[in-house]
């Protein structure tokens, strides 16, 4: 069973990795971006959480925007976790106005601990209004289907811990056509100071497809994280 669940999620990262190539006449960026998150445990199944993420962009000189999320999250089983949360998003146009947009999701998260390494799946379901996951193509409300694979692992021994994850983002067209829109990769690690606190620092690259002017992101984002 063990070599099954292995092939099963190598296979899974083969299927993110398609459309990594790079694409002509993508416009590359590097952003910075900021998170802190707030986690509290109601009971051994039911966690609520809430997180405050500041975006810049243009090399990290601009400001981008400011992104407000509530949720929680639920263990069905050992293996198995629900989630839903809502997010409020403040962009900044071109013309230097301030706007503001929301997105739902509804997660499932399946894990697994293969010799001291986490495996995570998780299959989110996204509906934004006006704007979703900053694609400049959707310039409507669009329901967005985002897939992950997460492997992890604490240092035995220390306070220091690794991420490594990758991440596809499809959707429907003009043309009702479901599509590949983004590919993002993510390496990084996480110190925890205390039991209930954790700083994490990561590096994103991320591509977009199929749409008008598709970017490249090149992405450096540090997190704060509260347990209480």
């Amino acid at each position: 069973m063990t070599i099954r669940r292995l092939c099963f999620f190598l296979s899974s990262f083969l299927f993110f990795s398609l459309g990594t190539v790079d694409l002509q006449g993508q416009v590359k960026d590097f952003q910075s971006w900021w998170e802190l998150e707030l986690d509290k445990k109601i009971s051994s199944k039911l966690d609520l959480n809430g997180e405050l993420e500041q975006r810049f962009k243009n090399n990290s000189l601009q400001y981008s925007r400011t992104l407000l999320t509530m949720g929680a999250s639920y263990n069905v089983l050992d293996y198995l976790r629900l989630a839903g949360g809502v997010r409020t998003v403040f962009v900044m146009d071109g013309e230097q106005q301030l706007h503001t947009r929301y997105r739902l999701h509804l997660d499932g998260m399946g894990s697994y601990d293969l010799s001291g390494f986490d495996l995570s799946l998780r299959i989110r379901l996204q509906y934004g209004f006006d704007e979703v996951l900053a694609l400049n193509y959707l310039s409507m409300n669009t329901l967005v289907n985002r897939n992950r694979l997460k492997v992890a692992q604490h240092i035995f021994g220390t306070r220091f811990g690794w991420f490594a994850s990758a991440e596809s983002w499809h959707g429907s067209n003009n043309e009702s056509r479901w599509l590949t829109y983004a590919m993002r990769y993510t390496a990084g690690a996480r110190f925890s100071p205390s039991f209930t606190s954790r700083l994490s620092l990561r590096y994103i690259l991320e591509n977009e497809f199929n749409m008008v002017n598709p970017r490249q992101l090149h992405v450096v984002v540090l997190g704060y994280t509260y347990r209480f």
